[in-house]
């Protein structure tokens, strides 16, 4: 990345602002390599400072040396800084909230000592730290993105789709949904899987609700993560019974993500299931990316 210019202590104090937006990863099959960037957002002010130090609604704190936010923004700029967090994305739900905030804070760091960020440098910053780059690539770029070997590419998504999500009020932490994925699978499985992806993309790019049915059923994450979320299965199968054209898991989870043309009917079954457990949104696609 770059550092920089000169001795920043000279510089004249300044703040940078940032914003970037929340994605769904997999979106079934996908497994990381497939996310779509929504219309939450995170925003961040940085500004210069002696320490590290992070606010964030009531809290403030000095992040470890190892906290991600830090990470992110240490390589980036090389130095410490005062962040204020300002973030609607809610937090260990599978709503790429770790890789919005990473982005905003980093490009915050960057116009702070009067740099403006470049999207690659971003991405391939983020995505080193996560260690895969669907929400990374998704919340720099926005709309649809597929990302192989650092690798990314936009996908087209048919207008007249939409998504609707249930979000639990119980988190879920990443790290916990990855401890249940098991090292292999099955050479049948993934040849299935590898099918879901193929309608998945088609379904997406085309509205076409056939190719969007055959994409449900994923089996390299969400058969093992099932027990983690009973409620996340629960919500898949009231949005499909609605009519929604797919269900996943969105990310990790615990939230449920659905596709389909007509939102009011999903979103009632959501709301159905969740109960006083959750809520449930339409959130339309970010076609923009960080800012």
């Amino acid at each position: 990345m770059r550092k920089p210019p000169g001795v920043v202590e000279s510089r004249s104090v300044s703040t940078g602002i940032a914003t970037a937006p929340a994605s769904s990863a997999n979106l079934g099959p996908g497994f990381d390599c497939l996310g779509v960037a929504l219309g939450l957002h995170c925003k961040v002010e940085a500004t210069a400072a002696d320490e590290w130090v992070v606010a964030e609604l009531d809290t403030t704190f000095v992040p470890r040396p190892t906290d991600f936010v830090r990470l992110a923004v240490q390589e980036a700029v090389g130095r410490p800084m005062r962040l204020v967090i300002d973030s609607a994305i809610p937090r260990s739900r599978g709503l790429g909230s770790s890789a919005a905030v990473m982005v905003a804070s980093a490009a915050a760091a960057f116009r702070a000592l009067g740099e403006e960020p470049r999207p690659h440098e971003l991405y391939e910053l983020v995505a080193a730290i996560e260690g895969h780059g669907d929400n990374a690539g998704a919340a720099v770029y926005g709309g649809l993105v597929a990302v192989a070997d650092g690798t990314l590419r936009h996908l087209e998504l048919a207008p007249g789709l939409s998504f609707v999500f249930g979000i639990p009020n119980e988190p879920l932490k990443t790290a916990k949904a990855r401890m249940a994925l098991p090292e292999e699978m099955a050479r049948r499985a993934a040849a299935r899987n590898i099918a879901r992806v193929a309608f998945l993309i088609e379904g997406l790019r085309t509205g076409d609700v056939a190719a969007l049915a055959k994409a449900s059923g994923d089996e390299i994450h969400e058969t093992h993560r099932a027990e983690l979320s009973p409620l996340t299965g629960k919500m898949m199968e009231a949005a499909l019974e609605a009519g929604a054209y797919h269900a996943a898991w969105s990310g990790a989870g615990p939230t449920a993500v659905a596709v389909t043309g007509d939102p009011a009917p999903t979103l009632a079954a959501l709301e159905d299931v969740l109960g006083d457990e959750g809520r449930a949104v339409v959130l339309d696609v970010d076609h923009v990316g960080w800012q």
